[in-house]
């Protein structure tokens, strides 16, 4: 059922009370839904435009530059890459969560590519993938290699042990699966030292005969 209504129409052409951003924001989003509902569309519609002025009107009056903004929102950035969400995100329920799905399997890419080096693989020769199933499923993320596998998972079978990893020839498992931390997946030497204690070296150098 489709309808229309004033409200967006009367707050865009009268903001008084919308001084400040969380109600300014608001005010926008109601109108986003009113323009929904009526089956207008967005950017032709005259209200909508005028709020999202308004809303930058507000959000630009006690800033700094644009400049000034840009340098903030890189220091913000390099803060979330110095503090992943994975760590955070472990061990919780994620199944109905897609943001936290998403941010756990998009870091665990990351981290594993960042584990290629470190560990002796050529990265032509890894594959890093994430496979979720369905909207039920938590997901994995892989890094496959001729040599080992690689999987992490937000909850893993063993709580705290949301990675694991096993011995391949030619690409297929072949050996014994061993398990460990995800904090251990961040700390890339580390890694590679219980890789070369558990199965053996990888990469240039082949495996040690017993996994």
């Amino acid at each position: 059922m489709q309808y229309d209504t004033l409200y967006r129409h009367n707050q865009a052409l009268s903001p008084a009370g919308l001084e400040t951003l969380p109600t300014a924001l608001h005010a926008l989003n109601a109108a986003v839904e009113d323009c929904q509902r009526a089956g207008k569309s967005l950017t032709g519609d005259a209200a909508i435009l005028l709020l999202i002025r308004h809303l930058a009107d507000v959000a630009g009056r006690d800033v700094p530059s644009v400049n000034g903004l840009r340098a903030r929102c890189r220091q913000d950035r390099e803060a979330v890459i110095a503090a992943p969400a994975l760590l955070d995100i472990a061990g919780n329920d994620i199944a109905f969560n897609i943001p936290a799905k998403r941010t756990f399997h998009y870091q665990a890419r990351r981290a594993l590519a960042h584990l290629i080096a470190a560990i002796g693989l050529d990265p032509d020769d890894a594959r890093i993938n994430t496979v979720i199933h369905n909207d039920l499923d938590e997901g994995m993320s892989e890094l496959r290699h001729a040599d080992i596998a690689i999987r992490v998972v937000p909850r893993g079978l063993v709580p705290t042990r949301q990675v694991s990893f096993n011995r391949c020839r030619d690409g297929q498992d072949a050996g014994r699966v061993h398990r460990a931390p995800i904090c251990e997946l961040l700390d890339a030497p580390a890694f590679g030292r219980r890789i070369a204690a558990t199965i053996g070296d990888i990469g240039a150098t082949h495996l040690a005969a017993a996994a």
